[in-house]
């Protein structure tokens, strides 16, 4: 008997422990937020707005009625404060629903904060146990908030779009770790994605689409510059994650336009003599996509015609992305990195303080080659007749 009123004691004491739901928090309690902007106002202050979805909307894209906002599934809003923490605590004061971070993708960073300097972004993001270091981290063009305003056709909440672009093949994928490491580390500076709003042309609706310019540039954390068109291709070349691009190259009075697939580069720094330099050997693999001239592709002399006149326009980009590191004194490619690796002794000694004013000086021996590996699936336009031969 005492065995067993000892075994009932036990367990009365056991449930007594047991913590049941007390903490637990209901989805309907939460604000899930899709993406944030931040931008800088004329007085300093900061600007943080979000883009959070309407649960009485999400059964379709029509609306009205409560929890709606007209024809939207989502709404934005914003407020001011002097610091990222005080802006959001404002906004939340009148939120019935607590800020959720751990489903944001994006995080939104108009240009002028970004010239004005980013470091502060990184402290309030990573002290949140919700917020994900793999959230894509985007400069905008103009105001961040201006691109969550973007109405694009194809997805339900303009920050869906933003979050697909990011990771497409179109564009390096960077997120907030990556541009984290970057600033951290010795012998590089970080870079970031960089887009806008365009209008549609031409369509029967006007949209507001989202559209990738290109890399923002920095030194340090503070932006100075853009790289778009060829110097952004060159960037995707140099730090060897490279997208999909199309070129047209005009080649005897013929627009032929070919993507790169693949491409692999080789960097390597070294000392010749007193002076510095990198020896950057580039390989590009490549598809034809069009011509619109007569060309024989059977014929092994037209391939390599292409594939020399691929090789100088890889070239020409990898030279413009280096031009605009230096006219910047950035380096956006970390070479650096490779001088620190190569010769740790002297990166300290020579290089580690005044860098990267070294690249001023620094001669850069690049050797490119391209292979055109497919031409399709005809050697000749479908309408030449076999008199043209």
């Amino acid at each position: 008997m005492i065995r067993t009123w000892s075994r009932f004691g036990l367990l009365a004491t056991a449930i007594l422990l047991l913590p049941g739901c007390w903490d637990r928090t209901e989805v309907n309690d939460l604000a899930f937020i899709l993406s944030t902007a931040l931008d800088i106002e004329k007085d300093g202050s900061i600007r943080y707005s979000v883009m959070v979805p309407l649960p009485g909307s999400m059964g379709g894209a029509t609306g009205g009625g409560g929890g709606t906002a007209g024809d939207k599934s989502y709404y934005i809003d914003s407020e001011v404060g002097k610091t990222y923490r005080e802006a959001q605590a404002k906004l939340q004061n009148r939120m019935p629903r607590r800020m959720f971070l751990a489903h944001r993708r994006t995080v939104l960073i108009g240009e002028q904060l970004a010239k004005a300097g980013v470091f502060k972004v990184f402290d309030a993001t990573s002290r949140s146990p919700e917020s994900r270091m793999t959230t894509y981290f985007i400069v905008t063009k103009g105001k961040a908030y201006e691109l969550l305003q973007a109405s694009p056709q194809f997805e339900r909440f303009p920050s869906e779009a933003i979050r697909e672009l990011a990771k497409s093949k179109v564009i390096i994928d960077m997120n907030m770790k990556d541009f984290a490491l970057a600033l951290s580390s010795p012998g590089g500076d970080p870079v970031a994605i960089y887009m806008g709003v365009r209008e549609s042309e031409k369509g029967t609706k006007p949209s507001k689409e989202v559209e990738v310019l290109g890399y923002s540039q920095f030194r340090g954390d503070k932006m100075v510059d853009t790289l778009e068109g060829r110097a952004a291709a060159g960037l995707a070349l140099l730090k060897e994650r490279f997208v999909n691009v199309s070129i047209t190259l005009h080649v005897e009075n013929t627009d032929i336009t070919v993507r790169i697939f693949e491409a692999h580069s080789d960097v390597q720094a070294r000392l010749a003599g007193n002076q510095l330099q990198f020896d950057i050997n580039l390989i590009t693999k490549a598809k034809l996509l069009e011509s619109t001239g007569t060309q024989d592709f059977t014929r092994a002399d037209q391939i390599h015609l292409m594939e020399a006149r691929l090789a100088e326009q890889m070239k020409k980009s990898v030279e413009d992305t280096l031009k605009q590191m230096i006219d910047n004194n950035c380096d956006s490619v970390q070479l650096g990195a490779y001088v620190w690796r190569a010769y740790p002794n002297l990166w300290t000694e020579r290089f580690k303080n005044e860098w990267p004013n070294g690249l001023k000086t620094a001669k850069f021996n690049i050797k490119v080659k391209s292979i055109l590996s497919e031409t399709g699936m005809i050697y000749d336009n479908v309408t030449k007749s076999e008199d043209a031969e």
